[in-house]
């Protein structure tokens, strides 16, 4: 684009002539780029669009007047924050005319903050005096309980904040109730529905506490939560309230009547679960040190319970220093015991036969003159007796049934009132006046029978103690293999062995199934 050059009079007016609309936009562009380059200008920043291009665009104004701004991407490299809307700002740049659109803008060159904006101040004079009024100390605000079982939600029906709070909420404690109260969040009608919401969820009396707030925003979207309807509300509210205004840097007046500041809306929902978080954590706590307790008390008892190995071991020891005798060995205490039981009826047998033959002495020195028949009958009856009797004893068996059936038929043999009574009839007929023996005499030899019996039934018995029949009587077993072995242990027999098992009065015949 050519500058243009025109004759003015003397009066410094332009010829009078008509122009063009370019022609007037290129010769005050011209004026301006000439007069005003380099200046310097304080304003408070509005709608700061930045491009994605990289270059801002926005608004600097007072309190009366704006104008349109740029800076190049090219400049605000250099620029060392980002500026945003309201922010109070001291610039540098030059006069430009934008001729398509017959404007004016400033370029900008260089920039730095200049203190607060106008709304900015405004907001920092209404927090002073709210803080005259005393509603910002804490000791006048309800507390946030511990355990709330509803929360009250302010804030739009729809968008990230609603989202993100009731996400958080049903995370960390999904048996808490919430009740949203929707509004809008920004615009001339925002800070009456912000307030009435909080003064109905106060009449309803649902909530336990209440979660004011909405997202992020420019300074002029969070206005209607510094307004003074949302304040007075927040304030009176018999409900606490934790205020979740935009982000972590955007503040608020309400974030300072609230009970509590959340930095975001999900800040909020974890601040109003809080009592029921730490409970949890406490019980995973308690639950993972009862469980590091028991299994250190399980530790501490399994180390004191003997291993396999060691139980193995000490069976084995224990069966071995138990000694079972064999049927063989048995067989030979039997054996012993009974002709030691033979050898004690044989004493009492002899001791019996010298107690008669004592007696037949005294009966004949006392008879005197008797027949000698009858003398000569008398011994040879005697030495028949004692020939049978120590015959009985040398065929006694070594089975403990044949030795009680033995013993009967001695006793039958034995028995002295027959004995006596056969001796009278042989000697009665004719012999009348001869006596063989007194009562008291019989009466002594029955005395030693008795004695020799009682010996004989304690060999008896001690026998039957020691017999395998008496064991198998109590309900035991002997496992036999084919070839007679005794089984002792498991080790003794294979798979799909046959074995007999001997009972009291029966065999049985079995076959070992599995692994042994």
């Amino acid at each position: 684009m050519h500058d243009v050059s025109y004759t003015t009079n003397s009066d410094n007016t332009l010829l009078d002539k008509p122009l063009t609309i370019s022609e007037i936009n290129q010769l005050l562009k011209a004026f301006i780029r000439e007069r005003f380059y380099n200046i310097c200008l304080v304003g408070e920043i509005s709608s700061f669009r930045p491009s994605a291009n990289g270059h801002w665009y926005f608004t600097l104004k007072d309190e009366k007047s704006q104008i349109s701004a740029v800076m190049f991407r090219s400049a605000n490299a250099m620029c060392p924050f980002t500026p945003c809307d309201g922010d109070l700002v001291e610039v540098t740049g030059n006069l430009d005319v934008y001729e398509v659109r017959g404007t004016y803008q400033i370029i900008i060159q260089s920039m730095k903050h200049a203190g607060l904006g106008a709304i900015l101040a405004q907001l920092q004079k209404k927090k002073e005096y709210y803080q005259s009024l005393g509603w910002f100390d804490p000791e006048g605000k309800p507390p946030l309980p511990l355990y709330p079982k509803n929360i009250g939600v302010v804030t739009a029906s729809t968008g990230a904040a609603i989202k993100d709070i009731l996400d958080t909420t049903g995370r960390r404690a999904p048996s808490v109730d919430i009740t949203i109260y929707p509004v809008l969040v920004q615009g001339e009608s925002a800070p009456a529905m912000i307030a009435a919401a909080i003064r109905q969820a106060n009449e309803l009396s649902i909530s336990d506490v209440l979660i004011v707030g909405r997202g992020g925003g420019s300074i002029e979207d969070l206005l209607p939560f510094s307004s003074d309807e949302v304040v007075k509300a927040v304030h009176e509210s018999e409900i606490p309230v934790i205020s979740a205004v935009g982000h972590e840097i955007d503040t608020s007046l309400c974030d300072y009547a609230a009970t509590r500041r959340a930095i975001t809306p999900t800040d909020a929902a974890v601040i109003a679960t809080e009592g029921y978080y730490n409970l949890r954590e406490a019980l995973r706590k308690a639950e993972k040190e009862l469980m590091e307790g028991m299994r250190m008390r399980l530790y501490r008892v399994s180390a004191t319970i003997p291993s396999e190995a060691y139980l193995s071991s000490l069976i084995a020891r224990r069966t071995a220093a138990v000694h079972i005798p064999s049927p063989d060995t048995l067989s030979r205490l039997l054996r012993a015991k009974a002709d030691s039981a033979l050898l004690r009826l044989g004493y009492a047998a002899d001791s019996l036969v010298d107690s008669i033959d004592a007696k037949t002495v005294s009966a004949e020195a006392k008879v005197g003159n008797a027949d000698e028949k009858i003398l000569r009958a008398l011994k040879e009856k005697t030495a028949s007796l004692s020939s049978s009797l120590m015959e009985c004893s040398l065929r006694l068996p070594l089975s403990l049934e044949s030795m009680y059936l033995r013993k009967k038929s001695l006793l039958d043999a034995f028995s002295m009132p027959s004995l006596l009574q056969e001796i009278r009839l042989k000697h009665s007929k004719g012999q009348e006046k001869v006596r063989f023996c007194t009562d008291t005499d019989a009466l002594a030899m029955s005395v030693k029978y008795k004695e020799a019996c009682s010996r004989f039934s304690a060999a008896r018995a001690e026998s039957e103690a020691l017999s395998p029949v008496s064991v198998l009587s109590r309900g035991y077993a002997i496992v036999e293999k084919t070839d007679g072995t005794i089984v002792r242990n498991r080790k003794d027999v294979m798979a799909d062995e046959t074995v007999t098992i001997i009972l009291e009065k029966d065999r049985l015949k079995a076959k070992i199934e599995g692994e042994t």
